[in-house]
């Protein structure tokens, strides 16, 4: 009340204006009270919506709830006097208005407006008739939509699924879908051929089995977390995937997930998989189209919108270039990360394997030449379809185990043949062995090790980009260098792509390649002024960075431990899902700070599965950071918390006492 008396004697400009009206205390035979919106709370249709409660009182109506307005509006003789009402406070606030009112005597009277609670495709029309009127600018636009309301609204409507829960584990990429269960990726791939929508279900998911993956409907994995194998592989092509089951033990040989609930699920049973929640249901309708999710798309009015706004650049992660076309359809900047060891997924993942454990010679020289072919082709793809536009190619990263073959099987495989080639594969896997490979050989640790392996890496990429220069295309590729930990690694390397380019013709510097490092050590970050010294680039891999400060398991630690700690307490969220501000971010704050320091133009980029939250962007914006990448589904979320984020710094500098309350 005190609030109400201020506001009718302000006399500031532009004051909030109250007006004191008469309203029922109690409601007899023709009155009651109700509730009315100006469009539909789901859709954004223009059309009157609501509840009413006859002889009730406006706290009843609450309680109790009313009947639908919409159809009762049609019959009453108070309704056309209402709708009138509702249409005119909509236009008086230009926004859908929220009305509450009370009917006295077959009168309809107005107790207060206000304006509407929007979210998800009702927002998204609101703004949008706004903005294509001209009465909102595309700053403003953009400021009242969140990502999460993009989502909500382009992504199908999904019914609750009133299905019995086989098992849970962790949502690694969202979706639902339904189908058939397989255990193997050469199951999916023949359930798929025969017309079916597999459910590929594994206890982890190597590069061999990316044929499975490709023809999955969705996938499951046994062990993993947000950054394994299948987690990334699934987001890129938009599977609904779930990882680290708490309640299911997969047997392999037997073809079954026993669950602690004491189901069965066995070869060809039907199963829904919602990779948001991270449930198996049992259960589901088998899907007639076997086309993939599409991925999400702005509406044409944000997309334009989004153009003409500031913000941190957002890039695709892309491995081939259908992946970077995609990417740049749906405003990608460039590639901010191209994993050349996703080249080398399903049956090619044998040449990588033959280099690997080759003994120099003529097998080896053979296989690297297959290899380069292979890389040359890719590369040049991707090149090409983000021509004109930056494409950060990042040396082979990952585990040097994931490409060799499985110590057990191979083992057993050797003592049933004794084939003298059995037996020296054995001995070479056995002498390559790590026990924790993830912190062993992997990276440029690797091409440190076989320098012929990087060389080829870094000749596929000078070739590429210099026959498309011949061919009159604007390749920009920028050479990455992954998990670096001494700033000499990083010398090494450019040795070997100066000799690269030398022995072509050119210099990388002619050939337009830049060098950039990294940074997923606790050691790069805390050298990154000696690291930016020797580099073009910097790029903030969050993934690993985040475990190693962690001292956690990526592909473990959400399995059990996490999940039991943010029950207890002890921690609100997963650092693999959100970016951890406190510790990773005050590492990112100095990587920029120190870098900039020795080279101000040093472009600094962040890749990992946090850096597209929204809130991680608004994080790397304020560090000063040049882009962040992410998987294509994400990059048009990406980019409106980009410009949101953009327009809130903006509104910080113009008003920094206020954005600080």
């Amino acid at each position: 009340m005190i609030a109400v008396v201020r506001a009718l004697v302000r006399a500031e400009p532009g004051a909030a204006r109250f007006e004191l009206g008469r309203q029922p205390l109690w409601c007899g035979p023709d009155s009651g009270s109700g509730l009315a919106h100006s469009c539909d709370l789901s859709t954004g249709q223009p059309v009157v919506t609501g509840s009413y409660l006859a002889g009730g009182s406006g706290a009843q109506l609450l309680t109790a709830g009313g009947v639908d307005l919409g159809e009762l509006i049609e019959t009453q003789p108070w309704g056309p006097e209402l709708r009138q009402a509702v249409h005119a406070a909509e236009t008086e606030l230009d926004w859908p208005v929220r009305v509450e009112f009370v009917i006295e005597h077959g009168r309809a009277h107005i107790v207060s407006t206000t304006r509407a609670s929007l979210h998800g495709a009702a927002l998204l029309r609101a703004v949008a008739t706004r903005y294509e009127r001209g009465r909102l600018t595309p700053g403003q636009a953009a400021s009242l939509v969140e990502p999460v309301d993009v989502e909500h609204a382009r992504s199908m409507a999904v019914p609750s699924l009133e299905l019995p829960v086989a098992a849970r584990g962790l949502g690694v990429s969202p979706g639902i879908a339904s189908g058939t269960v397989v255990f193997s990726a050469a199951e999916a791939v023949a359930a798929r051929a025969e017309g079916e929508q597999p459910v590929l279900v594994l206890t982890e998911s190597r590069p061999a089995d990316l044929p499975g993956l490709l023809a999955a409907t969705a996938v499951v994995t046994e062990r993993g977390g947000l950054t394994s194998h299948a987690a990334v592989v699934a987001r890129g092509l938009g599977l609904p995937a779930v990882a680290a089951l708490v309640d299911g033990v997969l047997d392999a040989d037997a073809k079954t997930l026993h669950t602690t609930r004491g189901d069965t699920v066995r070869a060809g049973d039907l199963v829904t998989v919602d990779g948001r929640t991270g449930v198996i249901h049992l259960g589901g309708r088998k899907q007639s189209s076997t086309k993939r999710r599409a991925a999400l798309e702005l509406p044409g009015w944000l997309d334009d919108a989004l153009s003409a706004l500031p913000g941190i650049t957002v890039r695709v992660n892309a491995d081939t270039g259908a992946d970077a076309a995609a990417g740049r359809a749906l405003g990608a900047g460039g590639v901010g990360l191209c994993r050349i060891e996703h080249m080398f997924l399903g049956e090619r993942h044998q040449v990588l394997q033959r280099v690997l454990m080759a003994r120099p010679g003529p097998d080896m020289t053979e296989d690297l030449a297959t290899l380069h072919t292979l890389l040359r082709t890719e590369i040049t793809d991707v090149l090409a379809a983000m021509d004109g536009l930056p494409v950060t190619i990042r040396l082979l990263d990952p585990p040097r185990h994931e490409f060799l073959p499985d110590l057990t099987e191979l083992s057993l495989t050797t003592e049933a043949t004794g084939a003298l080639a059995d037996r020296d594969r054995l001995d070479i896997t056995r002498r390559l062995h790590e026990h924790n490979p993830m912190l062993g050989v992997r990276g440029v640790r690797m091409g440190v090790l076989l320098p012929t392996l990087t060389a080829v890496q870094i000749k596929a990429l000078a070739q590429a980009t210099l026959a498309l220069r011949r061919d009159g295309r604007d390749p920009r590729p920028e050479l990455l260098v992954p998990m670096v930990s001494a700033p000499a690694e990083l010398d090494f390397v450019r040795g070997i792509l100066d000799d690269v380019c030398a022995h072509l013709g050119t210099s990388p510097a002619e050939a337009g390649i830049s060098l950039g490092a990294m940074i997923e050590t606790p050691r790069a970050a805390l050298l990154a002024r000696s690291i930016a010294r020797r580099a073009d680039s910097l790029s903030l891999g969050t993934n690993d960075l985040t475990a190693l400060v962690w001292g956690l398991s990526r592909d473990d630690a959400e399995k059990y431990l996490l999940p039991a700690y943010q029950d207890m307490g002890l921690i609100a969220e997963s650092p693999f899902a959100r970016l951890d501000v406190e510790a990773v971010g005050t590492l990112a704050r100095q990587v920029a700070e120190e870098a900039r320091a020795v080279h101000p133009d040093i472009t600094l980029g962040v890749c990992g599965e946090q850096a597209a939250d929204a809130a991680a962007v608004r994080f790397f914006t304020e560090a000063g950071f040049d882009h962040i990448s992410c998987a294509p589904p994400r990059v048009p979320l990406a980019r409106l918390a980009a410009a949101r984020a953009a327009l809130a710094r903006r509104a910080a500098d113009v008003h920094p006492m206020e954005a600080g309350r």
